[in-house]
């Protein structure tokens, strides 16, 4: 069911019936299509019948197609898959007079409306935290074009050499804070989780996406792995990288002003929607679908090169002094940012030079 058919959902719809079998099959290249106009939204089958076409063996819809592709794609990986978020995203809490101790702040799960359950309905978390285990944490609404928003805080139970701890390791190596943290925060997952016998520390680590991340790198790229645009930066500290984003260390700042220069324009989005899935306002989630396109590894000597590198640092500065102000939500924020490199010129700039890097020149 494609846009021909409405009202029915805001993106295009299907069904896909299998069979398990010791052997796999292709899917088929043929499907049952609908096509018409239904009189209201969520019309009885017996409404449906009559008002909808059905063509038996109609082609499958086309399929986004490409060739070759970018060296860098082996090169990123995904972030943490930090969830729960109640288990690990913290809020700082005060207490008393004396005000908290810096060596092992007092934390609580921070909470927020979105939560599903069954975590929303469960109370949350509140212990003393050693301060080593506590990192800024970078989800997808924390990333501007070129700039870094907000990032979150959280117990992130992974030594400073790469040690990850569950509750147990934390209490053999002396940190009676992270002990307490996560023996609540297991206690919570193995009763709640649906996850069979994956344990919260799994999770988290999930294919190794946490402690890749250890010991920290100097410079990283990241970029957003869903929305209808980019979005992509440079990070220079010791934040821990979501599941909402990927990343990558370059060789030089050179070598990361060209790869946020080519992850955020305009011309890398329009070349590659056919390949990314499609939402209520069109294409989106862009995964590693950029990577299809042959975007060569990073050449100081070669001066298209040079010139998105320079574009870029152009551009992380002039991100960095648009004024947003206080409250703005990370859509918003990340229009302005846009907004001002097009009205400065250096969008256009930078949509020319990634066409001719990837028109071979």
């Amino acid at each position: 069911m494609d846009d021909s058919v409405q009202p029915l959902f805001p993106v295009p719809s299907c069904v896909v019936f299998g069979r398990r079998r010791a052997t796999a099959r292709p899917i088929p290249g043929v499907v049952r299509a609908y096509t018409g106009l239904l009189p209201y939204r969520d019309a009885h089958e017996d409404v449906a019948d009559k008002r909808l076409k059905v063509t038996d063996s109609a082609p499958k819809p086309a399929e986004g197609k490409f060739t070759g592709g970018s060296a860098y794609r082996d090169a990123f990986r995904q972030g943490a898959t930090l969830v729960p978020r109640m288990l690990c995203l913290v809020e700082r809490k005060s207490i008393g007079r004396l005000g908290a101790n810096p060596a092992a702040p007092l934390v609580a799960s921070r909470r927020n409306t979105q939560e599903k359950r069954p975590w929303k309905d469960l109370p949350g978390v509140e212990h003393n935290v050693e301060a080593q285990f506590l990192h800024p944490v970078l989800l997808g609404e924390s990333i501007l074009p070129y700039r870094l928003f907000r990032p979150f805080e959280g117990v992130v139970p992974v030594t400073t050499e790469g040690a990850i701890l569950d509750a147990d390791g934390a209490a053999n190596r002396g940190y009676a804070g992270l002990h307490g943290w996560m023996a609540a925060a297991e206690a919570i997952w193995e009763e709640n989780s649906d996850n069979g016998s994956m344990t919260l520390i799994n999770r988290w680590n999930f294919h190794n996406e946490l402690g890749a991340q250890f010991p920290m790198l100097p410079l990283r790229v990241v970029y957003a792995k869903a929305g209808t645009l980019p979005a992509a930066c440079l990070v220079r500290d010791q934040s821990v990288i979501d599941h909402k984003l990927y990343w990558s260390a370059p060789a030089s700042n050179n070598e990361g002003y060209y790869l946020i220069s080519v992850l955020n324009c305009e011309t890398v989005r329009k070349r590659t929607e056919s390949l990314q899935s499609r939402g209520q306002w069109g294409a989106r989630d862009f995964d590693k679908v950029v990577f299809t396109l042959p975007i060569p590894r990073f050449d100081e000597t070669v001066p298209l090169h040079a010139e998105l590198a320079a574009a870029g640092w152009d551009a992380e500065n002039l991100a960095a002094s648009v004024a947003l102000p206080e409250g703005v939500k990370f859509r918003r924020a990340r229009k302005l940012v846009r907004d001002a490199l097009t009205g400065a010129g250096i969008a256009t700039r930078i949509d020319d030079l990634v066409a001719r890097l990837l028109d071979g020149e």
